[in-house]
Formats: structure tokens, sequence, C-alpha cells
């Protein structure tokens, strides 16, 4: 499981539930995550990369992008 740096770019409330949006550190991709805490967030937003496989577009920049073909 590839390791993330997580900026939090906001913390707020919304309908009752404690929400994060957690930028990946260096790139532009914001996760939306609802938690506790801040440690939990960073534990979601990875599950949820993991789970999409988005660590193989940030591994590979753009270039893993023109290996998917044609849309």
């Amino acid at each position: 499981m590839p390791k993330y740096e997580f900026e939090v770019v906001e913390e707020y409330f919304l309908n009752g539930e404690r929400r994060f949006r957690l930028k990946v550190r260096g790139t532009n991709l914001i996760v939306n995550v609802t938690a506790d805490n801040v440690d939990e967030a960073a534990s979601k937003a990875a599950g949820l990369l993991d789970k999409t496989k988005a660590y193989k577009l940030l591994k590979g920049g753009a270039d893993s992008l023109k290996d998917r073909g044609p849309s």
C-alpha cells in the first residue's frame, strides 16, 4: 500500500457529520471523507485512493494516462 502525504484543506460539519477535505501533497487531488479526527480522515482517504488505484496515476503522472488507451 503506497504512503500518501495529506494537507487538510478544510474541516467542516454537514448534517451533523464532521467532514474533512484532504489534498494529496504535491498534486491537485482532493479527497472528501467523513471522520472523527484528522488521523481517521487520512486513513480513509488513503483507503479510497488505494481502492480506486489512484496511486497508479500519481506515480506515473501523465505517462500512465497514455497507457490507458482511448476512452
